[in-house]
């Protein structure tokens, strides 16, 4: 283990931080969290640094280091990266406001440094066409602008002043704004060209190449200084949705890294891999005034319970990524703020059976693993309150939602026939604590089988590898899986199909086929929502994709800490403040 601390001037290891936990409800979902720490760790010697205040009102005289060992819960996958649904023509960035998860109760104070920790893994490199750990992400969305930002259901243009489709939705034009990189250079139409290619090239892009596979690439055209016209194979009535989900414009040539050159609110000022990150307030920001806050100092650190910890004793300024348990024991501590996310910003939890393999390719195993769940149990158990229940799709509670199907309840008697009638008696999960809960989901989904005559083996993955080894997500008949919530005809429309680039349910065929091609054609409001009505109502009939629950992002911080605006779950700090 690193002679320095998680934290600046200080010796700090993910052991002392969970015994300060104070309660085996900390411990929740992080069972092999002890065994995973390193012999330096037991060598450790007693004492330590004093907690530091919420805000240091100077910069740090050296770079942040984190533990080494800390590895990503990876929170940020294709898998929780698509787009809604929305109006062709997006909205200009509004004046930034407070999430409602952390409103100001007075006027915003500037200054100090913002300490943060999210998951994060050895493999992080920065790169924003491969990235998959938050830790990563919360310094790309604040070094980095996009052409267009989700923010909840709502798209807001960024860098792109506009993007219009012609009649038929087979080109889109893309004008820019006047706006500076950090290095004084102008963001041309050539760097969004580059950009925009290196996205949708799998083998630079893995996660995101699918969001820009109808992309003429070799058509892009530059028509002037600030023009990108953008040709497509097919009409795409969501294109403007696709880019919002990623769209980081870099400098041409760029693929990120330590030495990283962005647009964004902060500059990069120092970056360790899978361990620390410091950004710099970018006091020439095109999007109204300067950051408030001097800079952010970002820590990997891959325990929910030891960023809580971190918190809880003074280290930490705000943490992304808490377990319920943790959130629901430290409920009444005014010493810190719980930061619940609502179900426009949450994750659709979810169980994935592969319909193309053994022995979900049967129909009546399909169903009756969808029988046996019993969603509310784990609603409750699982995520503590702070959870909904789902119904196998994803987008509840945004534009579009079909909440016309009926809730799809637990019938364990129906599940044990046709599991008998299909001759399964024992299956496999592919699991692993990938967000919070996960693991302990697939462990009460053990009870819940068992219930009805069929055993569940956990095959449990550490978090850091279950989306690196993207082979076997593809090849897996069940596995844990978790979406970032967003309507569901844009999730339809690009993660399934035949031709869905992250499609490990299987879920496709002719008819499903036509019928999405027909949903991603549509450019007309009302005939998209016919058709993504139509889409759900086959997915939740046919699709191996149980989605039992949402949470809302859940996130934590000290008292006083406002202005944090969210984008697919992960934390932009250019309107953030700290009282105190």
């Amino acid at each position: 283990m690193t002679e320095h601390g998680i934290w600046s001037g200080q010796h700090i290891t993910r052991r002392r931080l969970l015994q300060s936990a104070g309660g085996g409800a900390f411990a929740f979902g992080f069972a092999a969290l002890l065994g995973a720490c390193t012999d330096d760790d037991d060598d450790e010697p007693e004492g330590g640094g004093t907690a530091q205040p919420a805000a240091t009102t100077a910069p740090p005289t050296a770079t942040p280091t984190a533990t080494p060992a800390a590895t990503s819960a990876a929170t940020a996958t294709p898998a929780a990266t698509a787009a809604p649904a929305a109006t062709p023509a997006a909205t200009p960035a509004p004046s930034p406001t407070a999430t409602p998860a952390a409103a100001a109760t007075a006027a915003p104070a500037g200054g100090g440094w913002l300490r943060v920790a999210a998951p994060g893994a050895a493999t992080d490199a920065f790169n924003p066409f491969a990235a998959f750990s938050l830790f990563d992400y919360v310094g790309l969305w604040n070094v980095y602008e996009s052409l267009a930002w989700l923010v909840g259901a709502d798209v807001q243009l960024g860098l792109a002043e506009s993007v219009e489709p012609n009649a038929d939705g087979t080109q889109w034009t893309i004008t820019l704004r006047d706006v500076n990189f950090h290095d004084g250079t102008r963001v041309r139409p050539e760097d969004v060209a580059y950009s925009l290619r290196t996205l949708g090239d799998p083998a630079q892009s893995p996660f995101f190449a699918q969001f820009f596979a109808g992309i003429q690439q070799d058509n892009v055209s530059v028509p002037d200084d600030y023009t990108v016209v953008v040709p497509l194979l097919f009409p795409q009535g969501d294109f403007l949705e696709s880019i919002a989900t990623i769209s980081i414009i870099v400098p041409e040539g760029s693929v990120g890294g330590p030495e990283a050159v962005g647009s964004g609110p902060f500059r990069l000022d120092a970056y360790e891999a899978g361990k620390s990150m410091r950004l710099s307030r970018n006091d020439d920001y095109w999007d109204g005034p300067p950051a408030l806050l001097d800079g952010v100092e970002v820590f990997a650190v891959t325990e929910g319970t030891a960023r809580l910890n971190g918190l809880k004793g003074g280290e930490l300024d705000f943490v992304a990524g808490i377990p319920p348990a943790g959130a629901r024991a430290e409920a009444d501590n005014d010493e810190i703020a719980i930061l619940p996310g609502s179900i426009a910003n949450s994750t659709a939890y979810a169980f994935a059976a592969n319909t193309q393999l053994p022995p979900f390719n049967d129909p009546r195993t399909v169903r009756a693993l969808k029988l046996a769940v019993d969603r509310q149990a784990l609603v409750n158990t699982v995520l503590l309150g702070f959870g909904e229940i789902g119904n196998d799709l994803v987008g509840k509670g945004l534009p579009g939602y079909n909440d016309s199907i009926p809730q799809l309840q637990r019938d364990a008697a129906q599940a044990r026939s046709l599991f008998e009638a299909a001759g399964v008696t024992e299956l496999t999960i592919r699991t692993g604590e990938v967000v919070p809960g996960t693991l302990a989901a697939a462990e009460l989904l053990v009870q819940q089988l068992a219930e009805v005559g069929v055993g569940l083996a956990l095959d449990e993955i550490p978090a850091d590898q279950f989306y690196a080894d993207f082979p076997a997500l593809f090849a897996t008949p069940l596995q844990s899986a978790y979406w970032t919530n967003r309507p569901a005809a844009s999730h339809a429309s690009l993660l399934t199909g035949s031709q869905g680039g992250f499609n490990i349910t299987g879920i496709g065929g002719e008819e499903y086929d036509g019928l999405l091609a027909r949903l991603r054609a549509a450019v007309d409001r009302d005939e998209r929502n016919e058709l993504s009505a139509a889409v759900q109502e086959y997915l939740h009939e046919h699709d191996g994709m149980i989605v039992w629950g949402y949470l809302g992002d859940l996130n934590a911080g000290v008292p006083g800490l406002s202005g944090i605006i969210y984008s697919q779950g992960a934390p932009r700090f250019h309107r953030a403040s700290l009282e105190g």
